[in-house]
């Protein structure tokens, strides 16, 4: 349904059971499908393609060549019943190229860089940013006041609790054995408060404590205590977080 105030563009395409708020605007050639629902003042790219139970929250900007609604591997045959949801919160920015998929979350204020990929199962807590090219593999749940630099991995069943901070190209990894023998997947929990360096690795089902700090080009293979500075390959304890430290956000 467009109203007046709508800004669509002629080739855009609204269809199936989708509702527009006040003031949305759609590019061209995007293409808004299935059981969608758009806030007031929400802009959608050119290009970009919205489908399946989506339902987006006012002021959110999301850019060209985005997909959101994307089915899951079992879905991809299936009919818009089977399909989960996606929830965008109010005030998020989706920048070009992203892909989210199905039975994703996203909370108020978010922010996403370019070509970030959100598979199925993944919960990212208000104004948390996720920086360019960052893949979430799905099943993983992300705190508030998240920061997650550019070309992060993140494997499925990870768990990261609020004021993290994630540099570039970290990996957390969740298969300990890869595919050599039975292995119930179980990615690292970062607890709150902790710095991850750029080109870290944590290995699967890892603990990094409250207020910890992992050096950059770190290798973590074992639990890390609470407010203490770990670095090299393997990680190893350099000395306690000082006590006037911490990461301070809201």
């Amino acid at each position: 349904m467009v109203k007046d105030l709508d800004m669509v563009h002629p080739t855009a395409k609204i269809g199936g059971n989708s509702k527009l708020g006040e003031g949305n605007r759609i590019g061209a050639y995007a293409i808004i499908d299935g059981d969608v629902m758009l806030g007031d003042g929400v802009s959608v790219g050119a290009y970009t393609e919205i489908s399946g139970k989506v339902k987006i929250g006012g002021r959110t900007w999301i850019g060209s060549h985005c997909v959101i609604g994307h089915p899951i591997r079992g879905m991809l045959w299936s009919g818009e019943s089977d399909r989960g949801t996606v929830q965008i919160s109010d005030r998020c920015t989706i920048r070009s190229g992203s892909v989210i998929y199905d039975d994703v979350d996203l909370g108020e204020g978010v922010e996403l860089g370019h070509s970030v990929m959100i598979r199925e199962g993944v919960t990212v807590g208000r104004h948390s940013l996720i920086g360019t090219g960052t893949i979430l593999d799905g099943h993983i749940l992300i705190g508030r006041n998240v920061r997650i630099q550019t070309g992060v991995y993140i494997s499925s069943h990870s768990i990261i609790e609020d004021k993290v901070f994630i540099g570039p190209r970290a990996v957390l990894l969740n298969d300990k054995y890869m595919m050599q023998r039975e292995y119930r997947l179980k990615g690292p929990k970062i607890h709150s408060g902790v710095s991850v360096g750029g080109n870290s690795v944590i290995l699967p089902g890892v603990e990094i404590g409250e207020g910890s700090i992992i050096g950059a080009g770190a290798v973590v293979t074992r639990d890390v205590p609470p407010r203490t500075i770990y670095a090299g390959i393997p990680a190893k304890k350099l000395r306690d977080v000082p006590p006037e430290w911490g990461i301070k956000l809201p």
